[in-house]
């Protein structure tokens, strides 16, 4: 009968154990809300468990597909990278496990992808300041300091690409050059007419990139020209 106590006794003692393990508090997600199908963005989960039981963190990212972190310590933030391939909105969904197999609340953070990588891209000048064509400090935005090489970046289905300066009248955008062969890029050194295209100071670039269909697929940027 005493050993039958101690039995029922040491079972309730470990039962007691069992249901005292608690599961990780809700875990707290971070990250971009919007951005473009096709990048890559990075978010950060993190979760106490009360027991200070180790965990790991599952990221299902709306998409049909899933990533789930190894142990990590409570407490510990863990970044996860994804990216989307199509345009949409999407609910991440996050929970935190510990280590014996007790799972949080989801935390969710929707995202929403409504734009792509474009087709024609500007990429020089970009985020720089630049004198005779070499990036000399990159900066958020783009100063350009006597003649320079615009270059583009256009997918395969792109054909012909347009260089465009706004007009001076504020009526339009004049062609300065077409380039038919890749890559696509313009020697922009000429001192256009002041009266006719606005090309120093605070101006525009803007490039039109057309396919065989005539498809038209555009880029602008805002820079700072200065001419010497």
């Amino acid at each position: 009968m005493k050993k039958l106590a101690i039995f029922i006794v040491g079972m309730l003692v470990f039962s007691g154990l069992v249901i005292s393990n608690n599961p990780p508090e809700k875990p707290t997600v971070n990250g971009p809300t919007s951005g473009e199908a096709g990048k890559e963005y990075t978010f950060t989960a993190v979760a106490n468990d009360p027991d200070g039981d180790r965990i790991f963190y599952c990221f299902n990212w709306g998409d049909e597909n899933e990533f789930c972190t190894p142990y990590v310590n409570s407490g510990q933030p863990y970044e996860a990278k994804h990216t989307w391939q199509e345009k949409g909105t999407y609910v991440i969904t996050v929970t935190a496990t510990d280590e014996h197999g007790a799972k949080s609340e989801p935390a969710t953070l929707q995202v929403s992808m409504p734009k792509t990588l474009s087709s024609c891209r500007i990429t020089k000048p970009r985020n720089g300041i630049y004198i005779f064509g070499i990036k000399v400090i990159p900066v958020i935005g783009q100063i350009v300091i006597g003649k320079i090489n615009v270059e583009v970046y256009a997918t395969s289905d792109i054909q012909v690409v347009d260089f465009l300066l706004p007009m001076a009248c504020g009526c339009g955008l004049k062609v300065m050059h077409t380039d038919k062969e890749r890559p696509f890029e313009w020697g922009w050194s000429e001192d256009y007419d002041n009266n006719d295209v606005i090309d120093e100071k605070f101006t525009q670039i803007i490039v039109k990139g057309y396919t065989s269909a005539w498809d038209e697929y555009r880029d602008e940027i805002v820079l700072y020209k200065v001419k010497i």
